[in-house]
């Protein structure tokens, strides 16, 4: 009975993260959601850049290859097409569990960076 109870409970809280997720602001799931390196947040602090990404070791660096670009402006440069590619591309190559339900409210939140 107790296993029951603790499975219920488990889809139930995992029911109401999922539509409190699909819910939530750009600019949350900007900074909430998270990948196994971190948000977007993570080398975006508040849309501006962190430094550098090591490719090699799979972390911001200060000695890394590649610099992390920011993201202040990208609204006047990209159409919101091109932002949801775009944001598209990050979500499979960084592993950031985005959901096509909170898609739409991070491009508006990026776009408005």
């Amino acid at each position: 009975m107790r296993v029951i109870i603790i499975v219920c409970s488990f889809f139930l809280l995992a029911g109401l993260t999922n539509t409190y997720l699909a819910e939530t602001s750009g600019k949350d799931i900007f900074t909430m959601v998270k990948g196994p390196y971190g948000s977007c947040n993570t080398c975006h602090p508040a849309g501006g850049s962190a430094g550098k990404w090591d490719s090699e070791f799979q972390e911001i660096s200060e000695d890394g290859d590649r610099k992390i670009p920011t993201l202040k402006g990208i609204g006047k440069k990209k159409t919101p097409d091109q932002l949801e590619n775009i944001i598209k591309v990050m979500m499979t190559k960084y592993k950031v569990p985005v959901k096509a339900a909170q898609l739409k409210a991070l491009v508006d939140y990026v776009s408005k960076l």
